[in-house]
């Protein structure tokens, strides 16, 4: 990955809050925000269980031979 593609993702990250970014001299150190990635994260699960419960829906719909009216 070039120098440049890491500075896009970082910028994305941290326009979103998922990361911030500290001046140290000529370095820019960049520093998780674990507030916010556990709030990201606790997101990203609730749409995994919605989205499991969605096709185990879907399975038993297929699975049903009775076509439904």
């Amino acid at each position: 990955m070039s120098f440049a593609a890491v500075q896009k993702h970082i910028a994305v990250l941290e326009a979103v809050g998922l990361v911030s970014k500290h001046p140290r001299g000529r370095q820019r150190l960049v520093r998780a925000e674990p507030a916010q990635l556990a709030r990201a994260r606790a997101l990203l699960v609730q749409l995994e269980e919605l989205w499991r419960a969605r096709f185990h829906q879907l399975d038993d719909v297929l699975a049903d031979p009775e076509p439904q009216e």
